[in-house]
């Protein structure tokens, strides 16, 4: 289930997680490189924003986890 945020919300992928610490957050930006980005959905299946995602067509779109979704995956992530 998922949810569209109206107010569209301007905020770095950190406060995101933190103002949304269940959920996963769909997030675009204006380019690449910018810090800053607008909240559009949020929802508690990352399968259902990724589609809404491809939907929207925009390029620098994202999905950000939320703080206490982070937490529980725990482990090492490493790199390749």
């Amino acid at each position: 289930m998922y949810q569209r945020i109206d107010d569209n919300p301007q905020m770095t992928d950190n406060e995101a997680s933190e103002y949304y610490p269940d959920s996963y957050i769909l997030v675009c930006r204006d380019n690449m490189y910018s810090e800053m980005g607008t909240i559009l959905f949020i929802g508690d299946n990352m399968g259902e924003l990724l589609s809404l995602r491809l939907l929207l067509n925009e390029q620098y779109c994202g999905i950000v986890e939320g703080l206490d979704l982070q937490r529980s995956l725990g482990g090492v992530v490493v790199g390749g």
